[in-house]
């Protein structure tokens, strides 16, 4: 173990984001691995390995060498809510990755296709009670953070609408241009606002989102119960040495501490809130505990 902690890094680090390029996901990841590169003076490479929201991708970290050279940035969609609700995602967080920072807060944010005749949350409940089942929501896949929170949404106001999960956020994002799903919850919608395809009307944070101060939240649209705000993190291979994760943690936490970083990433509908290893693990507990309570409240049931 000394001697793997003293030779780190030995050669170039492979950042593995468990879902397609152009999700949220791959951003965070790429703007860590350009930052961290001249950090640790070696290459830090982004792989993607997509599959089953997260987990193929993930479940490739576990079984990696816990040397500091295979890392993971993913988030609460595949390490919380995946655990919880898909029984292929063999593994959890706490037991089965070493946590090393929390990178980003993740706010979501709710948006309709622009030729959808709604403005406000108001609006849309109002449309989607007066015609139950033919709205169509979009997400980065079953049992991802925007599949839960649609349902959280189906629930709490009362609504009768479709999930139709997706291989990755920027997939879905797509259809919801094309007008094939209708809405969508997740940070990736604010990258499309100035196309004019898609409107923004609430964000799932318990605040305003500095970059769009002026879209409301969930709870000033009359939701009260609705709060939904996730994160992305670096995760390493269980056992990995102190030393490494010392090391690794300091510098993630330094990169994502980047002046033109932090200016840059609320474009994405995320903040650079990076937390050291103690902070996270802290974190994910809570959550763990959270969504479980979400699960059993909305009824979601565990996929085969």
């Amino acid at each position: 173990t000394a001697a793997h902690a003293q030779a780190w890094p030995a050669r170039a680090v492979t950042v593995v984001s468990p879902y397609p390029p152009g999700g949220t996901n791959d951003v965070v990841a790429r703007a860590l691995a350009d930052r961290l590169a001249p950090l640790l003076g070696v290459p830090v490479v982004v792989e993607n390995r997509p599959g089953a929201a997260g987990i193929v991708g993930s479940l490739s970290v576990v079984r990696a060498a816990p040397d500091g050279h295979t890392l993971l940035v993913a988030n609460n969609g595949s390490h919380i809510v995946q655990p919880l609700v898909s029984s292929a995602a063999k593994y959890d967080p706490l037991r089965d990755f070493t946590p090393v920072a929390r990178l980003v807060t993740a706010v979501q944010f709710f948006a309709v296709n622009s030729d959808l005749p709604v403005k406000t949350m108001a609006e849309f409940i109002a449309l989607a009670r007066r015609e139950p089942g033919r709205y169509f929501y979009g997400s980065s896949g079953s049992g991802s953070v925007g599949n839960f929170s649609g349902e959280w949404l189906r629930l709490v106001a009362g609504i009768d609408v479709t999930h139709v999960p997706f291989k990755g956020s920027a997939q879905a994002l797509t259809e919801l241009m094309a007008g094939r799903v209708h809405f969508m919850i997740d940070p990736l919608v604010l990258s499309q606002v100035k196309s004019g395809r898609v409107r923004v009307i609430a964000t799932t944070s318990p605040e305003r989102f500095p970059g769009h101060p002026d879209v409301p939240t969930m709870r000033e649209s009359g939701l009260a119960e609705f709060d939904m705000v996730g994160w992305f993190g670096l995760f390493a291979p269980p056992q990995l040495p102190r030393e490494v994760l010392a090391r690794l943690s300091e510098a993630a936490i330094q990169a994502m501490s980047d002046g033109e970083l932090k200016a840059r990433l609320p474009a994405s509908g995320v903040l650079a809130t990076p937390l050291g290893p103690d902070a996270f693990a802290a974190l994910i507990r809570a959550d763990q505990q959270r969504f479980a309570d979400i699960k059993r409240r909305a009824n979601i049931q565990v996929v085969e």
